[in-house]
């Protein structure tokens, strides 16, 4: 038993010590003080982005609320922040701004917005969910040409309600596009099916007769065929038994669609090259007699039995 009242007791002294623990940081952050010159540069930012509310620069008067409250975390500035928001018609950022004021605020404060429970049920029905899912990995999701986050298998987000361009975006894939009407209050689902990139280029060989086909230097089948390649310049050859070979060089944009319809040629006939002349004419330039044998019609040749021609009855 011994053994087991050492451990509860070594187990008590570690709880006891782990809870003063957090007990000493909490009352650290408790007891953390904001100073006076703090309040006054609050209370004087305060002031600066109150006159720019009143001309309508709500977006400026944001950013110096923001400021204020870093120094004091006064909940007054994050309904003054809520009302900014909501002045920008972004609605789902001033309701989070307002339901910590609600929160945070004193009873005192709170009572000083009576209106505060119909505020933040008026902005609650300015807001729709938005539900997006996408078949390619990594897409950014843009809502009103804005970015709303990257979907991996689902993202929901808020936003104002109302008419919206929903686009969802991706390396390698054609952007997908929509518009969708967003009712307040309610949960409205997209799937964006995004399609590849057409990257390559496609070919489509017809021959007369059919050939066979190369591109550089590689055979990929027989005419007619379709060839999907790579951008770039390419080289194709057809060749048929019988046929001159026909060589089409080519440069190839990604996208691209080329249609060849190619009608190879029969090689000419020994007897219509005309240099095939020309070369018996120099070949036997020292001969007549060679010449006259080959461009002449010779008589008949004399026969054997008796030394004369041969003639019919």
């Amino acid at each position: 038993m011994r053994p087991f009242l050492i451990f509860l007791l070594g187990f008590a002294l570690y709880a006891l010590l782990l809870s003063s623990s957090f007990a000493s940081s909490a009352w650290a952050q408790s007891t953390h003080k904001v100073t006076k010159s703090d309040k006054t540069e609050a209370a004087r930012l305060k002031k600066e982005a109150d006159a720019l509310m009143d001309q309508d620069r709500h977006a400026d008067a944001l950013v110096i609320y923001a400021r204020a409250y870093e120094l004091t975390a006064d909940p007054a500035l994050l309904y003054n922040q809520g009302r900014a928001f909501e002045s920008l018609g972004e609605y789902p950022e001033a309701l989070e701004k307002l339901e910590r004021f609600d929160r945070e605020a004193s009873p005192a404060l709170r009572a000083r917005v009576p209106g505060l429970p119909d505020l933040l049920a008026d902005l609650r029905g300015r807001i729709a969910t938005l539900v997006v899912t996408t078949n390619a990995p990594g897409a950014r999701l843009l809502v009103r040409d804005k970015a709303a986050g990257t979907i991996d298998d689902e993202l929901r987000i808020k936003t104002r309600a109302g008419t919206a361009t929903v686009e969802v975006v991706a390396e390698g894939y054609a952007p997908f596009k929509k518009d969708v009407d967003l009712a307040g209050g309610s949960v409205t689902k997209v799937d964006a099916r995004l399609t590849p990139k057409k990257t390559d280029a496609i070919v489509i060989v017809r021959t007369r007769p059919s050939a066979d086909i190369r591109v550089d230097e590689r055979a990929v089948g027989r005419s007619p065929l379709e060839l999907r390649l790579p951008p770039g310049k390419h080289t194709l050859v057809a060749r048929a038994p019988g046929h001159e070979t026909e060589t089409v060089p080519m440069t190839l944009a990604a996208g691209d669609r080329r249609d060849f319809d190619l009608a190879l040629r029969e090689p000419p006939g020994v007897l219509s090259r005309w240099w095939f002349w020309t070369a018996i004419g120099v070949v036997v330039a020292g001969g007549v007699a060679g010449t006259y044998a080959l461009t002449q019609e010779r008589s008949p040749d004399r026969g054997t039995f008796g030394g004369g021609l041969v003639t019919g009855p």
